[in-house]
């Protein structure tokens, strides 16, 4: 499998968790996320990966610049209707097309290292990052849903998810 292909598998989980939420709990503020919601970390998956998919053509990519599109935060539809738009976008991409990426590491403004690296790579730096938040995202929904069965591997790596099969 490549690098799209499990990312198109990642975001068809996305827009399948989103289907389970309640409408009034997907921007609700938790307080197990310190008032941040379900919606915030949907949209923050959504942006690396439209980020990227938007900058690479220039070949130069900043995720510092992500559109945070407030709108995928509060409307369930609308988020949907942007994760399956980055599933097209994700089939037109080459993933071995060099590219270079802009690095922030301060608080301060300043000299920002370049980083040269693949679209492919990036994709899964996305795909990783989006896993991550997954996690984050099932542990907000247990605390909503605590009697709501959820896909036990959703923000759980593959390599955990193998390593876990093995082991046991």
């Amino acid at each position: 499998m490549n690098c799209k292909t499990g990312a198109v598998r990642l975001i068809d989980q996305i827009i399948s968790t989103i289907e389970l939420i309640d409408s009034q709990d997907y921007d609700r503020e938790l307080e197990l996320y310190n008032g941040s919601t379900l919606g915030k970390h949907f949209r923050h998956i959504y942006d690396f990966f439209n980020c990227l998919l938007q900058q690479c053509e220039c070949q130069l990519v900043d995720y510092c610049q992500r559109d945070r599109d407030a709108q995928i935060e509060s409307d369930m539809d609308y988020a949907k209707r942007s994760f399956e738009s980055l599933k097209d976008g994700l089939q037109n991409i080459d993933e071995d097309q060099v590219i270079t990426v802009k690095a922030d590491f301060e608080l301060e403004p300043g000299v920002r290292p370049v980083v040269q690296t693949s679209i492919g790579r990036e994709v899964m730096y996305a795909y990783d990052h989006a896993v991550h938040h997954l996690a984050i995202v099932k542990i907000g929904l247990r605390d909503l849903y605590p009697d709501k069965p959820f896909d036990q591997n959703m923000g759980v790596a593959a390599s955990t998810i193998r390593h876990q099969h093995q082991t046991h």
